[in-house]
């Protein structure tokens, strides 16, 4: 079970390397942190929207997919 968690968290691990690669730079700088930048929306069906939802798809089953391995390999 733990090994099948582990492949997992791999997967989606590299996944979201690639996903977070491959988006737009949209802003730059401390003030696009804050709200300064460009607030332009995407559209429907837009790459950047699709690779945003990848990246956050990626970085919930990663995190949940470490948090079980650990779980697995210290409470056994």
């Amino acid at each position: 079970m733990q090994t099948v968690f582990l492949i997992l968290a791999s997967i989606s691990g590299v996944t979201l390397i690639v996903s977070v690669m491959m988006q737009d730079s949209k802003n730059a700088g401390f003030s696009a942190a804050m709200g300064g930048g460009d607030s332009a929306q995407f559209t429907k069906g837009s790459r950047e929207e699709l690779f945003d939802r990848i990246t956050k798809i990626a970085a919930i089953v990663w995190i949940l997919a470490c948090a079980v391995v650990a779980i697995l390999k210290y409470a056994m």
